[in-house]
């Protein structure tokens, strides 16, 4: 059985429903998930250490969590749905910045509020991504929260770039539970 593990957004957790939908729809992929922080450096890390001991053999992540998919230097396949390619930038438009604001889920830490100072937003610049033969990008053609970056992601990955006419900026269940839908078949290229 192959082994995924699921990277959150910003203000999600390793708790959230997508995560949940993964494990009761793909029932033949060992799906893994933790929750990761706004702090670019100390999530990679985590996630290029869980891939390494855990034996993954698959990195997906959505919004942030597809950006440190992007950048996490782990010799596997990866998708990343909606990445914030340029956090520094995207996040710093968003009116929960400075101020304190809680998560969407439970924390498995048990933190359920924190704050995004825009000084925070310093820790993306710099940070390479690591895009491979085996990177793809699903991206939406209606992301409502970072816009039009489809050329981008075309840049990014060239034809290993999927567009979306099924979702929006968030991965919701009924995305995922779409039979024929962008996730499923992008997910089944590399099963």
């Amino acid at each position: 059985m192959k082994k995924l593990l699921y990277i959150h957004g910003f203000r999600s957790s390793a708790k959230s429903s997508t995560i949940l939908t993964l494990k009761a729809l793909y029932s033949d992929v060992e799906v893994h998930a933790f929750d990761v922080t706004h702090h670019p450096v100390e999530s990679i890390r985590k996630i290029e250490d869980y891939v390494a001991k855990h034996g993954i053999d698959i990195l997906a992540g959505s919004s942030l969590g597809g950006y440190y998919t992007l950048c996490a230097g782990v010799d596997i396949p990866k998708i990343a749905v909606n990445p914030a390619i340029n956090p520094e930038e995207s996040l710093s438009y968003l009116p929960e910045i400075d101020e304190e604001v809680e998560y969407y889920n439970e924390r498995e830490d048990g933190v359920q509020t924190f704050t995004c100072k825009i000084s925070d937003l310093d820790e993306f610049r710099g940070i390479e991504k690591h895009i491979t033969p085996v990177t793809h990008i699903i991206g939406s053609n209606q992301d409502e929260l970072l816009g039009d970056l489809r050329a981008q992601y075309r840049e990014l990955v060239g034809d290993r770039f999927h567009e979306s006419s099924q979702l929006g900026h968030r991965i919701t269940p009924e995305f995922l539970k779409i039979p024929t839908g962008d996730f499923y078949k992008v997910l089944s290229l590399l099963l």
